[in-house]
């Protein structure tokens, strides 16, 4: 242990990435120890069926509900979930090396960067989803490589090679996760906000929305083959119905049976303290009987009963979103807390994280705080600095969550908490001598 300490410390002043890398590898091998499982969530289903389509080369009559990023990671470990768990580690360790250079980039000084990279990639409900079948590690690595890449090249140089790379890292995002198809959008203005000129309009860096764009209408037609609706996902109206739990009942008559059966389910959720924002998929089985649908068809019912709700209640509708935008500053740790391999450490765990997420709560409370601080900044000053990027990213990343769909709304944030944590270390970084 003495000679490991030594190594550590030695890495820590003269080689950071070796002690990023040996210190993440230690975190992880003592949670496996501890912990030795798989965790499989509801959510975790829908990947492993793609995945095992992908394994056998057939997509033909695939319902649509699961886009092919993650399970794709799936099929390179040949469908073997432990081995997706190790990856998802590896990347885990890999995302705390752009986190720390991300770091650097705004100003940190090397050893603190390394510091606070570690304590980023090291956090409880980081580990945990490391471990899980869901898509929060895999995209976390992703967003962590692309937010160096835009704060660093893409909107200050210019260098195509790395805007291709960051065109293929974002499209990855998107096949993975297709509500990161903002992303290429929000980038692109801000690129032509920093010294403006028309010719910036039409730049070589319009190369940014391709390969996402590919991604995203490319799947979509794979599903309107299947499924004879052009969409990156048929979640789609089971995601629009989810924010209208709280006025479910606001629809004409000729969607009485679903609003019926929609409102009944909402009613006994709140009755037994269920999260009511799961009403909808606690209806489905009575809906798909009554109504004789697929998953698609019923989706789609779903999305025009939806914009009939929402357009009839706009008031309750906007409620809905505050709602949901207010979710997404939370954050959630996603464990087995009843099975852990070694007894009792699932306690010794909690208390970790209980400590960890109040931290991290009062850093997202900070981060809101200073938003209209950098936005100010900016109608002063009208400079794009890398502060305000990460700000506009998280910003249009809480809006649109909030607008798209209600319920695990904080997953939405969990890609992006670093990113507030750098923020906010970053505004007081003289008086903690971080930079």
């Amino acid at each position: 242990m003495k000679r490991l300490w030594d190594l550590l410390c030695d890495a820590l002043k003269d080689n950071p990435v070796r002690f990023l890398i040996i210190s993440g590898l230690i975190v992880r091998l003592f949670i496996f120890l501890i912990y030795q499982q798989i965790t499989i969530f509801p959510d975790s289903s829908g990947y492993i069926e793609l995945a095992e389509r992908l394994l056998s080369f057939n997509l033909e009559h695939y319902e649509g509900q699961r886009s092919p990023g993650y399970p794709a990671l799936i099929f390179l470990s040949a469908g073997n979930l432990w081995v997706t768990v190790f990856i998802q580690m590896f990347l885990g360790v890999a995302a705390s090396l752009y986190i720390y250079k991300t770091l650097l980039h705004l100003g940190f000084k090397h050893q603190k960067a390394v510091i606070i990279s570690l304590a980023c990639s090291t956090l409880m409900h980081v580990l945990f989803f490391e471990t899980a079948i869901l898509t929060e590690a895999f995209t976390l690595f992703f967003i962590s490589v692309a937010v160096y890449l835009i704060i660093k090249y893409f909107i200050y140089q210019h260098n195509f090679r790395k805007d291709i790379l960051l065109s293929i890292i974002l499209a990855i995002l998107v096949i993975a996760k297709p509500f990161y198809i903002y992303i290429p959008f929000v980038i692109y203005g801000l690129y032509i906000m920093y010294k403006f000129t028309f010719r910036k309009i039409f730049s070589r860096k319009l190369v940014v929305f391709v390969l996402p764009l590919v991604s995203f209408l490319g799947w979509s037609a794979v599903n309107l083959h299947n499924t004879g609706y052009f969409t990156s996902t048929t979640f789609y109206g089971f995601n629009m119905a989810q924010n209208c739990v709280s006025f479910a009942e606001g629809v004409p008559d000729k969607y009485a049976p679903i609003r019926d059966i929609y409102v009944k389910h909402r009613d006994i959720a709140i009755r037994e303290n269920k999260d009511v924002a799961m009403s909808i998929w606690y209806a489905y089985d009575e809906l798909k009987s009554v109504t004789q649908l697929p998953f698609p068809e019923l989706s789609h019912e779903l999305s025009l009963y939806a914009k009939e709700a929402i357009s009839g209640n706009p008031g309750g509708y906007a409620k809905q979103v505050l709602v949901s935008w207010l979710a997404f500053w939370n954050t959630e740790i996603h464990w087995d807390y009843y099975n852990f391999a070694l007894p009792y450490s699932n306690k010794f765990m909690a208390v970790i994280w209980l400590v960890q997420k109040m931290i991290l709560l009062a850093a997202k409370f900070i981060f809101v705080l200073l938003m209209p601080y950098y936005i100010y900044l900016w109608f002063r000053n009208k400079k794009i600095t890398p502060v305000l990027i990460i700000v506009c990213i998280v910003l249009a990343t809480s809006l649109l969550q909030a607008v798209a769909t209600y319920g695990n709304n904080s997953r939405f944030s969990f890609p992006f908490e670093y990113m507030m944590v750098a923020v906010v270390l970053y505004t007081f970084r003289k008086p903690l001598r971080l930079a």
